[in-house]
């Protein structure tokens, strides 16, 4: 997978879009731009997208965007490039996050790439961070030469967007052709970095470069779409070892439709389930609702905020992302009485007609499961439960029933549910539990997630009367133990 950088914090404010596609990013820490806000700002988004984080010390030159070399004092210059970066520090270790690396800016990068009095004080300045975070270097340049004889760690870093001249540095930004915003020619740049180790350069020279990571400038016009497409580019030429991305459609213009294999199984809930919480963890802000199915995921999203293709490449970005640090919500296995009496199970006779079991027996086999609980509609509260024994599977009416009494326990074709209210319905009816499943007065309005789990237990009439004055009354109990 392609190493991304990014520099931020400077002003562009497209972080939000950007994070998700990048493996790096640099933040500007007050030299030539970026504050306390803005630091914070990007270290949350940093972290949020497990994006390492890099400070990036300039020149205090504000007023030029640090692309201007500085002549100061010695002492002046460690003094301001360390006052940067413990400035990062502080707000890093406010978020419980950390520093990785650290990579000049601007002028000051070009400086030390070529002169060893520049690239020696720089590193002075930076000496007492050198067994805590790597440098990012420009191969074969005076200051991975001097970094690596004082023993820094060095990372080679080269640039997506970037021209480069043939003693390896990179075209004047006063020059033509200094920065790359075609993806047509950032592509094969980017590629040739990668495969061959060689650059291009201006001269048409090819010339070797090292690379561990490709930098693509947050202020470079296209940026956004740089990064996806390369991002998309180098995913694909190593497919066969990245996680499938499920089928997507457009609905209209402020949704998307994302949709697994459409099979019943817990491999494929607990895909849906995943993605499902990284969006809501990662607390994305064009996102308005997310809405699921036993396969699928229909997101809601801000268009005036995003566009479509932005918002498409944000979700494979985030579904690629490790998920070794989600806040994975507990599973719980709910305990549900119901009573088979066939003042309730209206269609027990049908059942055990067509299926060829006694009535006894489908109770018995209804109860041994613990179900899983796949999604939740078409009514609010109506569990799809899956795991239901193929010896009860059984059609759904032919013509749907008008009224389904609050509380009924039904088959449809391999799946078992339950009506949190009356209404038409074409299930089997086998039984009714005296619980409320839905309460819209609730904090909580259905107490089941998705990924939990259901245990019918089967009462006798009397008892089904018992639990329903309980329940009437507040008093009622609802068991629940947590699956491991």
């Amino acid at each position: 997978m392609l190493h991304i950088n990014c520099d931020v914090g400077e002003g562009a404010d497209n972080e939000e879009i950007l994070m998700p596609y990048i493996s790096a990013c640099n933040i500007a820490c007050g030299g030539h731009a970026g504050n306390s806000e803005t630091m914070h700002e990007v270290v949350t988004l940093a972290k949020k997208y497990q994006v390492a984080i890099g400070a990036h010390p300039s020149y205090p030159d504000r007023e030029n965007f640090g692309r201007i070399s500085v002549n100061m004092a010695s002492a002046e210059f460690i003094k301001t490039i360390q006052n940067q970066i413990e400035s990062l520090e502080k707000i890093v270790a406010l978020h419980a996050a950390k520093i990785t690396h650290i990579k000049p800016h601007g002028a000051l990068y070009n400086d030390v790439a070529k002169s060893s009095a520049k690239a020696q004080l720089f590193l002075k300045a930076i000496t007492k961070y050198k067994e805590k975070y790597k440098l990012y270097v420009p191969y074969n340049s005076v200051i991975e030469k001097l970094a690596l004889q004082q023993k820094f760690k060095v990372i080679y870093e080269a640039f997506a967007d970037r021209n480069y001249t043939d003693d390896l540095t990179l075209v004047s930004r006063t020059k033509e052709h200094a920065v790359l915003t075609k993806i047509g020619e950032i592509i094969p740049h980017v590629s040739r970095l990668k495969n061959e180790q060689k650059v291009q350069t201006v001269s048409g020279e090819k010339i070797s470069l090292k690379s561990d990571t490709f930098c693509v400038h947050s202020d470079t016009p296209n940026a956004i779409e740089i990064i996806q497409q390369l991002h998309s580019y180098f995913n694909a030429e190593n497919a066969q070892v990245k996680p499938k991305f499920p089928t997507y459609k457009v609905y209209g213009e402020t949704a998307i439709l994302l949709t697994w294999e459409a099979k019943m199984t817990s491999e494929v809930l607990n895909s849906v389930l995943e993605c499902k919480e990284k969006i809501l963890n990662f607390n994305i802000k064009v996102v308005l609702d997310v809405i699921q199915s036993n396969n699928s995921l229909l997101i809601i999203y801000d268009y005036k905020k995003v566009d479509f293709k932005t918002f498409k490449h944000l979700l494979e970005r985030l579904f690629l992302l490790s998920s070794d640090k989600m806040r994975t919500q507990k599973q719980l296995c709910w305990e549900v009485p119901v009573c088979y009496d066939k003042s309730f199970g209206i269609d027990l006779e049908e059942i055990a007609q067509k299926n060829k079991l006694s009535i006894t027996e489908i109770i018995k086999l209804h109860t041994a499961p613990k179900y899983k609980v796949f999604s939740i509609g078409f009514l609010p509260g109506f569990l799809y439960l899956g795991g239901l024994d193929q010896r009860l599977h059984i059609d759904r009416k032919s013509t749907p029933r008008l009224d389904v009494k609050k509380g009924a326990v039904g088959i449809g074709g391999m799946q078992t549910g339950i009506y949190p209210k009356s209404s038409p319905g074409g299930w089997q009816i086998i039984g009714n539990s005296p619980l409320n499943f839905f309460d819209v007065f609730s904090e909580k309005p259905c107490f089941a997630n998705p990924g939990d789990f259901i245990k019918f237990v089967s009462v006798t009439l009397a008892e089904y009367h018992k639990i329903s004055e309980a329940v009437s009354d507040g008093n009622y109990t609802l068991k629940s133990t947590e699956v491991c």
